[in-house]
């Protein structure tokens, strides 16, 4: 994988990781904010219940009680709440507000389902003054915000023993919502609110944050890319491409080092015994080059190599087939080639080698060791008929190509 890849892979993880955290912190915020401003206005509306509860305590019944009435429901406080609150739903029907009790005056008044259990929750614990419920409504989620209701000595007027209780209160209820004791838990105000808008709030501000962050990364991400691109990808791809090139090449004939040969060959004697096809290796060595270095110097000598490989690589025509393994000598690694190909390319070689001199030295031969690939071969074996080939043709005069024997009839090498 390239660098411009694995960058982008690490900012792509990079992103999604703070993305996703990012996310489900904010969702779980938003979420917990919505449920906070349905409280708060369930509190706001319990709050404006339990003023119009204390005006009338405090403003009304003293009127209406100078009036000599026995009962008038506008003096009752849950009375008034309940009527006032009522008044205020025509305009917002979503929002509900009610005092339930066990056993009510008005028997609209009674707790039924999970309103009654949240009053006997309410005396399991004593403790508790405020309860939250949630239950499903027609529109979605609605959070219910009671308050436990235990009497007072006001309350003990309508509700205590029965005998006690005006006639006019009797005549119309009966004895229902007697009995009660103080500070006994026989009730709760609920205020009832929708989640719905808020919540539908909440998700709407989630998903702008969403396609906003996805946006901005985009952006940040092409930003990033194109800096990194010129600053830092760039430059490393040039040295890498560097890099390469001096490990792989001999860094005074341009030639492909001992280290390439090796890589090379392997992967080329896989690839050809796989399908059957031919590999040849054509060992070259300047004759008498020891000579050139005594003679005229080592800078010259290193004229010479320079040289002699320019010329290898223009005759050849291939530059990923020559190799310098060492001082003056060099392999020609020739794959879909057979022995006698490759003999004759390495005679056309030696001939051309030999044609023209060589700058400050004058003309300079070279020898030749011929091998193929046979099966079962490894690199060493290969080396070791070209190296032997090659010894031959020194052994026999130099200037000269010799073929490694093998099994078959010996390969005619041009005249």
């Amino acid at each position: 994988m390239g660098t411009r890849a694995r960058l982008n892979l690490y900012l792509a993880l990079t992103f999604l990781l703070v993305f996703c955290t990012s996310s489900a912190v904010l969702y779980r915020s938003l979420m917990d904010g919505a449920v906070a401003e349905v409280r708060r206005e369930s509190t706001l509306r319990m709050e404006m219940a339990l003023a119009v509860r204390k005006y009338t305590i405090e403003e009304v019944r003293p009127l209406l009680q100078q009036a000599g009435q026995t009962y008038r429901p506008p003096a009752v406080p849950a009375h008034a709440a309940i009527r006032s609150m009522a008044l205020l739903e025509q305009d917002h029907p979503e929002y509900r507000y009610r005092e339930v009790a066990l056993n009510p005056i008005n028997p609209a008044n009674r707790a039924t389902g999970w309103q009654e259990q949240l009053i006997r929750d309410f005396g399991a614990e004593p403790e508790k003054t405020e309860l939250t419920r949630f239950t499903e409504g027609p529109t979605g989620q609605v959070m219910h915000v009671a308050r436990v209701v235990r009497p007072s000595a006001d309350c003990m007027a309508c509700h205590g023993p029965s005998d006690h209780m005006p006639a006019d209160l009797l005549q119309r209820y009966g004895t229902q919502g007697a009995g009660w004791q103080l500070g006994e838990t026989v009730g709760a105000q609920i205020v009832s609110v929708p989640m719905a808008q808020a919540i539908a709030q909440a998700r709407e501000a989630w998903w702008w944050h969403v396609a906003t962050t996805i946006v901005v990364f985009g952006a940040l991400f092409i930003v990033l890319n194109r800096m990194l691109s010129h600053t830092v990808i760039a430059p490393i791809e040039n040295r890498s491409t560097v890099w390469r090139e001096l490990a792989s090449k001999d860094p005074l004939t341009g030639a492909l080092n001992r280290r390439s040969f090796e890589e090379q060959a392997k992967a080329l004697m896989g690839a050809c015994s796989a399908k059957g096809a031919p590999l040849a290796l054509v060992a070259v060595d300047i004759d008498h080059f020891k000579r050139v270095n005594d003679s005229h110097g080592h800078a010259v000598g290193d004229a010479v190599l320079k040289e002699f490989a320019q010329r290898m690589l223009q005759a050849t025509k291939r530059r990923d087939c020559l190799f310098r393994l060492g001082g003056e000598e060099f392999a020609l690694l020739l794959p879909h080639t057979d022995l006698a190909a490759a003999a004759a390319l390495a005679e056309v070689l030696r001939r051309s080698l030999g044609a023209t001199p060589f700058s400050g030295v004058g003309r300079l031969s070279a020898s030749f060791g011929v091998s193929a690939l046979l099966p079962g071969d490894g690199l060493e074996a290969l080396m070791c008929r070209a190296d032997q080939a090659l010894y031959a043709a020194k052994a026999k005069g130099r200037d000269r190509v010799e073929c490694a024997a093998f099994s078959g009839p010996e390969p005619a090498v041009p005249a």
